[in-house]
C-alpha cells in the first residue's frame, strides 16, 4: 500500500486482505485514519473497522500509541463508550473493528449551532459518565474533541479514539488543557474534564471553541455559566475533580430547572369577532311557541280554579247568612201597669217578632 496520507485503501486490496468482512463504503476520513463501514460474515452484523494513517503506520511510536489506544479502549464496556471488538495488521498497516454507530459526530451535528440547553446538558452527562467509567480504569482520552464523540439517532453519545489519537493533537487544540498544551502534566481526570467543559460552552452559545476574534456569548442561565467556567478553569485545583463530579453538578442543575429565559415572538393579540345573532331555527321557534302556550294554560286553570273556590266560598257565606235570619230574636218588653212601667226579660213575657 502507498504511504500517502490522501489516498485510501482501495476496497478491492482490503476485501482481498480482509475475507472475514464485507465492506460497504467509507465512513469518514480524517487525520485519525479512514473508518469504513463493513458487515462481518460470521455474526453477520455491521461493524466500523479504522485503518491507522498510512503515513504514520512505518513509525514504531506512532503504532505503539495506536496499539496502546485499541487494548484501553478493549478494556473498557460502556453505553457512552465505543466498543471494540478486534485488531489486527495488514499488509503493515493496523486497524480496529469496532461498533458501528449509525450516526454523525458530534462536530458534524452541532458545529456552529446553539444547542436546546437541556438537550446539550444531557449530552454532556452521558459522556461525563463514559469518562467516568475510563477514569475509573486509569484510561484517559487526553486528545477529546467533538469529532471523537458520535451521536446515535437518539442524540446518545458514543466516545472513541482513547488513547491512539494522542498524536493527533492539531484538531484538539481548542479544547486542550492548558496544563497539557505547555507539557506540564501529561494525564489526569481534570485534562477531559477540561474539554468536555469547552464542549458544553460550545453547544450552549454556537460559537466553536478556537474562533478567533469572536463576539462573547453570554450563557444566559448563570448558574449553568458558572458549571462551565469552573469546569474549563486554567488552574486544574479550581476545575471538577473529575468527569463524574461535572455529571453530578449538571443532573444537579437539571432537576432544579433552569431560569432561561424564553425569547417569544411579539405580536398583536387577535381581536375576539363580535358575536353575531344566530337566527333561531324554525323548529325551535315552535317549541317555544308551544311552551308558552302550556305556561298560559295552566296560568288560566289556575285562575279559573281559584275563582271557582272563591264563588264556593261567597255561597257557603250567603246560606250561613240566610241560616242566622230565621232564627228567633229576644227583644225587651214593656209591661205597663198602674203603678209602674218595668223591662221584662223572663221568657214566659217575650214575645216573638217575625
Amino acid at each position: 500500500m502507498t504511504t500517502d496520507p490522501d489516498v485510501l485503501p482501495e476496497f478491492d486490496s482490503i476485501a482481498a486482505l480482509l475475507p472475514a468482512f464485507e465492506f460497504e463504503g467509507l465512513i469518514a476520513r480524517g487525520t485519525a485514519g479512514p473508518v469504513y463501514k463493513a458487515r462481518q460474515r460470521s455474526l453477520d452484523r455491521h461493524v466500523a473497522i479504522r485503518f491507522m494513517p498510512q503515513n504514520e503506520g512505518a513509525d514504531p511510536a506512532c503504532r505503539n500509541s495506536f496499539e496502546a489506544g485499541v487494548k484501553a479502549m478493549a478494556s473498557l464496556t460502556h453505553p457512552s463508550l465505543i466498543r471494540v471488538f478486534d485488531s489486527g495488521d495488514v499488509d503493515g498497516l493496523p486497524y480496529i473493528v469496532m461498533e458501528y454507530v449509525p450516526g454523525k459526530s458530534l462536530h458534524h451535528s452541532a458545529h456552529g449551532k446553539a444547542i436546546e440547553p437541556r438537550q446539550a446538558v444531557q449530552i454532556i452527562i452521558a459522556a461525563c459518565q463514559g469518562l467516568a467509567h475510563a477514569h475509573g480504569n486509569g484510561i484517559f482520552h487526553r486528545g477529546l474533541k467533538p469529532a471523537d464523540i458520535l451521536l446515535t439517532p437518539k442524540c446518545e453519545p458514543k466516545i472513541g479514539n482513547f488513547g491512539y489519537a494522542r498524536q493527533n493533537q492539531a484538531n484538539a487544540a481548542a479544547y486542550m488543557a492548558p496544563e497539557l498544551a505547555d507539557g506540564s502534566v501529561s494525564e489526569n481526570p481534570q485534562t477531559d474534564v477540561h474539554a468536555i467543559g469547552v464542549m458544553l460552552r460550545e453547544l450552549l452559545t454556537g460559537i466553536p471553541a478556537g474562533t478567533v476574534d469572536a463576539e462573547p456569548s453570554a450563557i444566559a442561565d448563570p448558574k449553568l455559566a458558572a458549571i462551565c467556567d469552573k469546569a474549563t478553569h486554567s488552574d486544574p485545583a479550581q476545575r471538577y475533580s473529575d468527569a463524574a463530579a461535572l455529571a453530578e453538578a449538571l443532573k444537579q442543575w437539571s432537576a432544579r430547572g433552569s431560569i432561561i429565559p424564553v425569547a417569544r415572538p411579539r405580536y398583536a393579540a387577535p381581536q375576539r369577532p363580535r358575536p353575531v345573532a344566530v337566527p333561531r331555527s324554525k323548529p325551535r321557534a315552535e317549541r317555544t311557541l308551544l311552551k308558552n302556550c302550556a305556561v298560559i294554560g295552566f296560568l288560566l286553570f289556575a285562575i279559573c280554579g281559584a275563582w271557582g273556590v272563591y264563588k264556593e266560598k261567597q255561597l257557603e257565606f250567603a246560606r250561613l247568612q240566610q241560616s242566622n235570619d230565621t232564627k228567633p230574636r229576644i227583644v225587651t218588653v214593656k209591661v205597663e201597669t198602674e203603678n209602674e212601667t218595668w223591662d221584662q226579660f223572663d221568657p214566659m213575657f217575650a214575645r216573638m217578632e217575625p
